[in-house]
């Protein structure tokens, strides 16, 4: 028997997976917010994570097939980008957090993606776009996945803001690269 609350929290995982993917995002944020606010939330850090982290991979990997598959990828972006972060999300995904202080972090990091993602010019041209060197790309990376494991999001929430702001890519180039 599928209670309301369940078919609630189903609709809005789905309606997060639809408009994250729209993006190149995975939905990792959107997952841990809904999940938070329902009984759900009550539940292990631990247990939030995986399933946010599940659902993100799923959303994120059909969502880079299809950027990559319109020939969005900027493979010279992309690898140096999550060879860093995949190291870095496997250590932050083991470092222990208790309870206030992961709900502090999923709050500010939730605060700030928003934030920054409002901030980002909706008239984004392609002036001076190009691929960060490896003195760039692989701290940023390591950073983003070190954040991304601790608080159990993908990291596409961050690296987006990132690479328009620094003008590594194009909006649909950097879809591609937060979904990868």
């Amino acid at each position: 028997v599928v209670t309301a609350e369940f078919g609630l929290i189903l609709a809005g995982l789905f309606l997060v997976a639809l408009l994250y993917s729209s993006v190149g995002h995975g939905g990792g944020s959107g997952y841990l917010a809904i999940l938070s606010l329902t009984s759900y939330g009550t539940m292990e850090v631990g247990w939030l994570k995986q399933y946010a982290w599940c659902l993100n991979l799923i959303v994120a990997g059909i969502a880079f097939w299809h950027y990559s598959k319109a020939g969005h990828h900027m493979r010279g972006m992309t690898v140096p980008l999550v060879c860093a972060s995949v190291p870095f999300a496997l250590i932050g995904g083991y470092l222990r957090v208790d309870g206030a202080l992961y709900d502090t972090l999923l709050s500010v990091t939730l605060i700030w993606a928003a934030w920054r993602l409002l901030l980002i010019k909706r008239d984004f041209v392609g002036v001076g776009i190009g691929p960060p060197d490896l003195r760039e790309a692989l701290p940023v990376g390591g950073a983003i996945g070190l954040a991304s494991g601790v608080i159990g999001v993908g990291g596409g929430i961050f690296l987006s803001p990132v690479v328009l702001l620094r003008h590594w890519a194009t909006p649909k180039a950097a879809a591609a690269t937060a979904a990868a």
